[in-house]
């Protein structure tokens, strides 16, 4: 027991401070990251630990990765145009390498583009290369370029079908407004055709729309009608109305008694009236005279 007259100062703590019996605390030791791939086996031989080079580098690429589950791929930003053009490439070069997707061809020819095997279908062979050059450009897979150019094939086949109905509207039209003298019109806008544009008229005024080009055809048959003439008093063509022979028709329709024409009460007797019509309309349209 101490004395009952001595002080005493501090704590026990400060008393026994720097006793033997202090106790420190144990010094943290970190394992060799070295040492654990080593424990793993083959797993720790995978070239995915290559750039890690501690348990800090070890947790930073665990966290990313899981930050990256149920994410797009991670690129470059887009300021940096140059690495994220690499990435980009060298990820689709993967895919492709993997067959993934349809690798680019290496130039324009080498796209095989399937033609159709119709009968008298000749390709256009400045577009198909000029086409081939565009999906080049444009890094287009083989299977995409060929669904591009056979679309194309369809819709230029339809408006050409379309182009033909319209054609053929204007044909129809011109037989009823000419009437018998459509054949007449239409070889002496032909044949002025032929003498002031050349000998490829006929395929210029193909390529003109219906809807102008038979403005074109009436212009050219008024012009070429003294054409018509010289050929018929030539004898060169046959088979086409002149003044004497529509005339000669109206004629004998009048002048028989036993022409339906000249009997109401005979079958034919409408059809006969119209037919008169119709020649009268020829001959003046021929510039003749009853």
């Amino acid at each position: 027991m101490p004395d009952e007259g001595a002080q005493t100062t501090g704590s026990r703590a400060e008393d026994t401070a720097g006793s033997v019996f202090t106790r420190t605390a144990p010094v943290a030791t970190t394992p060799d990251f070295g040492k654990v791939r080593e424990g793993l086996g083959e797993l720790g031989k995978d070239k995915a630990f290559e750039p890690i080079k501690d348990f800090q580098g070890w947790a930073k690429s665990f966290i990313d990765s899981q930050k990256l589950l149920g994410k797009p791929i991670r690129l470059p930003e887009k300021e940096k145009k140059e690495e994220r053009k690499k990435a980009i490439d060298g990820f689709m070069n993967h895919l492709r390498t993997e067959g993934d997707i349809e690798a680019i061809p290496e130039a324009p020819e080498k796209y095989e583009i399937k033609l159709p095997q119709e009968e008298g279908f000749k390709p256009n062979e400045p577009l198909l290369n000029s086409f081939k050059q565009f999906a080049h450009k444009t890094q287009m897979p083989p299977s995409m370029a060929q669904a591009a150019f056979d679309w194309y094939l369809n819709f230029q086949a339809e408006a050409d079908a379309l182009e033909q109905e319209k054609f053929q509207e204007v044909r129809t039209s011109l037989k009823k407004e000419w009437a018998g003298l459509y054949v007449r019109h239409m070889e002496a806008a032909r044949r002025a055709g032929g003498k002031y544009l050349g000998p490829d008229a006929d395929q210029l005024f193909s390529q003109i729309p219906p809807e102008i080009g038979v403005r074109f055809v009436k212009a050219f048959a008024e012009i070429g009608d003294p054409l018509i003439e010289d050929a018929l008093v030539s004898g060169e063509l046959v088979g086409i109305p002149q003044v004497d022979e529509v005339r000669k028709k109206i004629v004998t329709m009048m002048t028989d008694k036993d022409h339906a024409l000249n009997d109401v009460s005979k079958a034919g007797h409408k059809e006969a009236v119209e037919e008169l019509t119709k020649l009268n309309e020829q001959l003046t349209k021929l510039g003749g005279k009853i």
